[in-house]
C-alpha cells in the first residue's frame, strides 16, 4: 500500500500474510477470525428502504443508457480477474434534505462478481451494504451501520481520514461463489462480511466509483447532498485486482478512469473530482459550502420564442435543456417572474456547449449585455457563467438570446 498505516509489526505481518492467501481458482479463502455483525435478508432490505430502490434504478438506467452519467471512477474491463481489494473513506454523514442518497465509494469486482460493496450515506446515517447481484436476488443482502462500534473494529486512519479495507474474491469457481471480507484492525485478520452464489444478473463492466441519487434544492440550484458533504473528501485508494492468484494494482491495462467531470454534472458545483493515481486511486472533494446561493429557474419552465426548443439531457438539473436559442433575434428564452429586491444581483447561467459560444442577456426589455460561454466539453456537460445585473423590486424578466450567432443550450439560471 502506498499509504502508511499505524499498525504494529505483528499486525503488519499478519496483514501481509492474509493478502497472499486468496482464491486461485479453488475455494481457498483468506484467513478468517470472525463475521462482521449486521442485518441480513428481509431485515437488511427493510433497513435500506428507499435507498435500495433508488440504487437499483440508477444501476438499471446506467446499464441501459451509455450516455447517462450518474457515476465516475474506475471501471474494470478485465473479465479474467477474480477479485478486488480497495480502501474506502468512511464519513459521519447523514443526508438531510430532499430524497438524497450518496453511494460512494461503491465497488463491484471484475470477473462476474456477485456482491457490490456500497458505502451508503442515507437519511439515517452511514451504512455499508453488500448488494447481491446474483441468483435473481438483486437487493441488499447485508446492511451494517458504520457507527462507533464498527469504526473501532474495521477502520483505521489514512491521510487524516478514516477508512475501511475490503477484499472480495471468488471462493468457488464451479458455483461462482463470492465472499466479501473486511479487514479487522483490532485482530489483524479478515472477517467475513457476506457470501453469495449464482449467475450474475447484470451485464457490462464492473467498477469502484462515486454515485449519487439527488434532488436539486430550488433555493440553491445544487443537490441537497452537496450541503451535507460540504468540506469533506471521499477517496478510493489502493485498488487491486486478482489475476492468476496474485494481486496487481488497477491500471490502464485492466481498467479505465475517465477525465474528472465537473461537479455540476452531479448537481454539486463545489465538488471537485481528481485522479490521485491512475487507475487505482480517485478522490471527490466537496467545497466548504454551496458556492451559489439564490433562487433557481429552470430553462424548460421559461418562455420560448422562435426555434427555441426543449430537449432531454442526462446532464441537466431537471433532465432537460433549451436549445436553438439565438441565431437571430426571433429565437430567445425568457425567464418570467424573477422576484428580487431592488438593486444589484448575481445571475449564474448554467449551460452546455460543445464549442465556445456567447449569449446576450437583457433585463425587463432593456439593453442587452454579452456573456461569454466557453465550451463545457460536451452537449450534455453542464458548466456555468456569471454576470451582474440590476433588478427592480418585485417581478422581473431576464431574456437570453444571441442576434448574431447560436447561444449554448441552457439548463437553468440562479439569481442571488
Amino acid at each position: 500500500m502506498r499509504h502508511t498505516m499505524a499498525l504494529s509489526r505483528a499486525c503488519l505481518v499478519a496483514a501481509l500474510a492474509a493478502l497472499s492467501l486468496v482464491d486461485t481458482g479453488a475455494a481457498t479463502a483468506a484467513p478468517v477470525t470472525g463475521v462482521v455483525p449486521g442485518l441480513t435478508g428481509a431485515a437488511a432490505e427493510r433497513a435500506a428502504g428507499e435507498g435500495a430502490v433508488h440504487f437499483r434504478e440508477l444501476t438499471e438506467a446506467r446499464i441501459a443508457r451509455a450516455d447517462l452519467h450518474t457515476a465516475w471512477g474506475t471501471f474494470f474491463n478485465d473479465t479474467a480477474s477474480t477479485g478486488l481489494q480497495a480502501t474506502h473513506t468512511v464519513l459521519d454523514i447523514t443526508t438531510t434534505g430532499g430524497d438524497d442518497w450518496v453511494y460512494a465509494p461503491t465497488a463491484l469486482p471484475p470477473g462476474n462478481a456477485c456482491i457490490e460493496m456500497t458505502t451508503a450515506y442515507t437519511p439515517t446515517g452511514p451504512k455499508l451494504w453488500a448488494w447481491d447481484w446474483c441468483g435473481g436476488r438483486d437487493t441488499v443482502g447485508k446492511l451494517v451501520n458504520m457507527d462507533a462500534s464498527f469504526q473501532a473494529a474495521y477502520t483505521t486512519v489514512v491521510n487524516g481520514r478514516r477508512v475501511y479495507t475490503m477484499d472480495e474474491h471468488r471462493t468457488s469457481t464451479t458455483q461462482n461463489t463470492w465472499t466479501a471480507y473486511l479487514r479487522n484492525y483490532q485482530t489483524g485478520a479478515w472477517d467475513v462480511f457476506y457470501t453469495s452464489t449464482g449467475t450474475k444478473d447484470i451485464p457490462g463492466s464492473t467498477w469502484d466509483f462515486f454515485e449519487i441519487y439527488t434532488t436539486v434544492n430550488p433555493s440553491t440550484g445544487a443537490g441537497y447532498y452537496c450541503r451535507d458533504l460540504a468540506g469533506t473528501t471521499i477517496e478510493a485508494t489502493d485498488m487491486k485486482v486478482q489475476q492468476n492468484g496474485a494481486w496487481v494494482p488497477a491500471s490502464p491495462a485492466n481498467s479505465s478512469l475517465a477525465s474528472p467531470p465537473a461537479g455540476s454534472r452531479f448537481d454539486c458545483p463545489s465538488m471537485t473530482f481528481s485522479i490521485v493515481h491512475a487507475n487505482d486511486a480517485w478522490r471527490a472533494q466537496a467545497g466548504p459550502g454551496q458556492p451559489q446561493q439564490g433562487t433557481s429557474y429552470e430553462a424548460e419552465s421559461g418562455t420560448r420564442a422562435g426555434q427555441a426548443a426543449v430537449r432531454s439531457s442526462s446532464g441537466a438539473s431537471g433532465g432537460a435543456l433549451v436549445g436553438y436559442v439565438g441565431g437571430g433575434t426571433a429565437n430567445y428564452l425568457q425567464f418570467n417572474n424573477v422576484n428580487a429586491t431592488a438593486g444589484t444581483h448575481t445571475v449564474t447561467i448554467y449551460y452546455a456547449s460543445g464549442e465556445n459560444r456567447s449569449l446576450t442577456l437583457s433585463v425587463n426589455g432593456g439593453a442587452a449585455s454579452t456573456v461569454n460561454t466557453p465550451s463545457t466539453g460536451g452537449w450534455d456537460t453542464v458548466g456555468s457563467a456569471t454576470t451582474t445585473v440590476t433588478l427592480a423590486a418585485g417581478n422581473n424578466t431576464i431574456r437570453l438570446g444571441n442576434p448574431s450567432g447560436w447561444a449554448p443550450d441552457i439548463d437553468r439560471i440562479t439569481v442571488s
